[in-house]
């Protein structure tokens, strides 16, 4: 009977794993830092040429962009599942602009989530792709 029970114990324990992929790390919701922009009318950027600091904060409602610590975008957004430019459906972010013309413009962006990575799409023809690390 103690072997059985060893064995249980042992297969429970080996079963556990520390995957990056879990539900918790594959969430949208968290603190982004930007690590570099690539693609796009303007090309490559990164934080170091820009000398500014961009964390995306985003909740179930709302994204927040913060350059240097100062808040300097708060949106509230929806996904919505739709057919990209570059293929197939795909889960995109898109801005609720309310019933206001003098919004800024905003293009969809399609998102993906790798591990600790964030990279966000923007869905119109030479637009750029962003990567962020997950702060938390």
């Amino acid at each position: 009977m103690k072997k059985y029970l060893l064995f249980l114990i042992f297969s429970l324990l080996i079963s556990c794993n520390n995957d990056d992929n879990s539900s918790a790390n594959n969430r949208l919701e968290g603190k982004w830092s930007w690590i570099k922009t690539s693609g796009g009318f303007g090309g490559p950027g990164y934080p170091e040429a820009s000398s500014q600091k961009i964390v995306i904060e985003i909740s179930n409602t709302t994204i927040k962009t913060y350059a240097n610590g100062t808040l300097i975008k708060d949106q509230k957004y929806f996904i919505r599942t739709k057919e990209s430019i570059f293929g197939g459906n795909k889960k995109m972010i898109v801005i609720d602009k309310g019933s206001s013309i003098t919004q800024e413009t905003y293009i969809d962006r399609s998102y993906e989530i790798k591990g600790k990575k964030l990279f966000l799409a923007e869905e119109c023809l030479d637009c750029s792709t962003s990567e962020y690390d997950r702060i938390k």
